[in-house]
């Protein structure tokens, strides 16, 4: 058993093409107990996915997949900035990860949306934090070339800020299709081992069934404008369906880690699942709660009966 921890819906728009209903629906039919929702740059999948999940009796994990630099005042290539991962612990994680969400739209780099070390800082209460893979900042630095010293100041920075809540990614996919992807994982083995960080096991998921990888590989085509038969569109490698744990353990196995390893991994999705608990609710209308200062109280208390136009009598 585990629990699914990377995931986007059709609300990363045309990066997936799953809906929250349907997910939660296969989630239930493999005897999930919990699975997380993780949409790039927003938060507008979590309602239908909270409400789905809720209906099927499964634990809703709310999160977002936000792009993340050291600096936002920094420099930086557009293809080498990667993301981060963050998931509510409980309600106020919940608050937390919106205003993080919103943040990161106003404060982009090169149009998209970013967060860096500092809002970390100020906006971190209730959050679990996970990277990996060759889309994480971690794999971008990786890939890059950037100094083993460099990312590992990175990772203890966010440890600081995430004590006890930081996790690293191992991406389940067979390392033979990918050049770039085992050098990625062993790092973060390595770095796992350094400084005494979990790991988690995922493949990240984009549509819910095997079958469905060629209606994901065409809505990439249409996001990046281009024919279905052109040669050089998007044509991902690997599966990124919801996997059973019996297939994450076959991939894991043929990428040569130890069965043990493994089932630690698997084990530690469970007890970041079992960490969360968050309760929406729905069927009334929030507003924030602005105080006013005391001219303003006293102007009212002096003309309110003047502001308040009587009904007309009919």
């Amino acid at each position: 058993m585990y629990i699914p921890l990377h995931w986007h819906s059709t609300f990363s728009f045309l990066e997936a093409i799953s809906q929250p209903k349907h997910i939660v629906k296969k989630a239930k039919a493999m005897g999930l107990p919990a699975i997380a929702i993780t949409d790039y740059n927003g938060m507008y999948g979590v309602p239908a996915f909270y409400l789905a999940a809720k209906e099927e009796g499964i634990t809703a994990i709310l999160g977002v997949e936000l792009g993340f630099v050291l600096d936002l005042k920094g420099t930086y290539l557009t293809k080498n900035i990667g993301n981060i991962c963050l998931l509510a612990v409980n309600d106020e994680g919940y608050y937390t990860l919106m205003k993080l969400t919103s943040l990161a739209n106003q404060e982009g780099i090169a149009d998209k949306p970013k967060i860096d070390i500092a809002m970390l800082k100020a906006h971190h209460e209730w959050i679990v934090v996970f990277y990996g893979g060759l889309e994480s900042w971690i794999g971008k630095m990786i890939i890059s070339g950037e100094p083993e010293e460099r990312i590992l100041e990175m990772h203890e920075m966010l440890q600081e800020i995430f004590p006890e809540k930081c996790y690293l990614e191992i991406i389940a996919q067979d390392e033979e299709l990918f050049s770039e992807l085992p050098k990625v994982n062993q790092l973060l083995l390595h770095l796992a081992r350094k400084t005494d960080t979990p790991c988690i096991v995922s493949n990240t998921y984009y549509y819910p069934e095997p079958k469905d990888k060629s209606i994901w590989e065409m809505a990439l085509a249409i996001k990046d404008n281009v024919k279905i038969y052109d040669p050089s569109r998007r044509q991902p490698s690997g599966q990124y369906h919801i996997m059973t744990a019996d297939e994450i353990r076959e991939i894991c196995l043929k990428n040569g880690y130890k069965a043990e390893q493994i089932e630690e991994r698997l084990k530690t999705t469970l007890s970041i699942g079992e960490q969360t608990h968050t309760s929406l609710k729905f069927g009334q209308t929030l507003f924030p709660k602005y105080e006013a200062s005391d001219l303003i109280k006293e102007l009212y208390t002096q003309h309110k009966d003047t502001l308040i136009l009587p009904l007309e009598e009919t």
